[in-house]
Formats: C-alpha cells, structure tokens, sequence
C-alpha cells in the first residue's frame, strides 16, 4: 500500500485515527489523504440559506482541512494531501480512491456514544461496500507498530486470491507474526483449515512468521475477544462474509459487531470476487 485515505470530521476519534494513520504513513513512506465530506446545517436549510453562505461554508471547511493537512506534513514529515467533498458518504469515498488511487481506509470508532450509531452506520457501509482494506482504530489507541496480528478466519467462507494477497502484504510491510484463528462447533473443522488457509498464494512461506489455533464454540464474537486478551496482538484482521437479502434478515456480520466492540486496531479486508 502506498497511499492512505482517512476518513475525518476533527471529532476526538477521527483525530486520534489520523494521527495512527500518520504514523504508519511516516514509518512505511506511505501518502495521506484527508478525506471529510462537508455537511450542511439543518438550520441553514430550512432558512433556505443563500448560493452565497453556501460558498463561503465551502472555503471555511477547505481552508480546515487545508490548514490541518500541512500541520501533520510538517509534523510528520510525511505528504499529505486533502479532499473534501458533499454528497452520499459511500460514493464520494470511491470517488476519493478512484481519484487519489487509495490503497488502505482508515477509520476511527469512538465506545459507547450517542454518535457512535451514525459513526457504527458510516463504519459498516465502508467495511461492506468499499472494495479496500479498511482499518478501524479505537479512540484510546497510539500507533506503537504493528509486530503481531491476529487473523480470525471463518472456514466456512471462501477467501479469494485477492484477499489472501492483501493480508501477505500486510503482514510482509510491518514484518509481523500472524495467528491464523478459527472458530467452530466442530474440532473436524481444523483439517478444512488446514486445507482452506494458503498464506503462500504465491510467496514463499518462509518469509513469514505463522501459527494456527482452533476452539471450539458456539459463540465466535466472545471466542475471539478471548483470544485477543490472551495473545494481546497489535492487530485483529477479518473478512467480511456478504450476505444477501434474506441471509441478512437471519445474520449479523461478525466483523462489524468486533468493530463496534474491538479494543485493538481491525483490519477489514474485502472479499472481492477474483
């Protein structure tokens, strides 16, 4: 990845996942992208607000966004470059990568919060709809490096090339360990694990440090938040299963939930159709 897009509203946990994002663009040599997507007043609208109040909101949020993109340039020593946009959340953000050729999203999830509903809703339409890896990070996390990960792998979802491709080169720029973790009812599972889960995808395995562990449980959500206390990564990675309508109805997506709930950095990785 060369080029990081984060998604900002200068909200506590948007500052905090900025400056993450920062440090890793600085340790890695990598570009940042400020992206924020201007909102207008409900106030303002139903004063019918004039074409003109309407400009001026424009060059007051591109001068913020301006103003801050050189302050972290100058304070990471890292380029740093900005967009705004109005509009749908979803479609501008492409529109950004598409423009910009974005590699990774970074997000910020602040706990327990009124604003964490639209924040949880922005966070979700993102994991599921943006075909990029993208990174949550906590509002009470700093960036120290990324030396382990933890990679909870559902067996019963297929995983593409592509996927598999952008996990190797995670784990291969920050040098790190990975724990391949799989849940399931059933301990007859591991030899599907075994069989399924193909790191090399083309790569000599050697490069990397790997290990494998499977439980058994009926609750996957809490299995995992076991595991992140007990191995105390720097890093959990999912991929998030599509379901369709009437799957929905039935299913929550266990990456979202840990989004929500996650005390560590989650790396969203998007299963794309090869």
């Amino acid at each position: 990845m060369k080029t990081i897009i984060v998604c900002t509203d200068f909200s506590q946990e948007a500052e905090n996942a900025t400056h993450y994002a920062a440090s890793m663009a600085k340790e890695n040599e990598y570009t940042l992208i400020l992206f924020t997507l201007q909102s207008v007043s409900i106030h303002a609208l139903n004063a019918q607000a004039s074409a003109e109040f309407f400009y001026a909101q424009t060059l007051k949020n591109q001068k913020k966004i301006a103003d801050k993109a050189a302050e972290l340039s100058d304070l990471y020593r890292i380029p740093v470059n900005h967009h705004l946009a109005s509009g749908n959340f979803i479609e501008e953000l492409q529109n950004a990568i598409h423009i910009h050729n974005g590699d990774l999203i970074v997000m910020g999830m602040t706990q327990k919060t009124v604003e964490q509903k639209l924040l949880g809703t922005l966070v979700g339409q993102t994991i599921h709809r943006i075909e990029k890896p993208t990174l949550i990070i906590p509002d009470h996390i700093e960036y120290t490096g990324i030396h382990k990960i933890l990679f909870a792998y559902d067996t019963h979802k297929n995983i593409t090339w592509s996927a598999m491709n952008d996990i190797y080169n995670f784990i291969n720029e920050f040098n790190a360990d990975i724990e391949i973790f799989n849940v399931s009812e059933r301990l007859e599972d591991f030899t599907e694990v075994m069989h399924d889960i193909d790191l090399n995808s083309g790569y000599d395995l050697d490069d990397i440090k790997y290990s494998f562990k499977m439980i058994q449980s009926f609750e996957v959500i809490k299995a995992i938040e076991e595991e992140i206390r007990l191995a105390n990564p720097d890093l959990l990675t999912m991929i998030p299963y599509k379901y369709n309508l009437v799957e929905s109805l039935f299913h929550r997506s266990k990456t979202a939930i840990m989004a929500h709930k996650n005390k560590i950095p989650l790396l969203s990785i998007p299963l794309n159709i090869d």
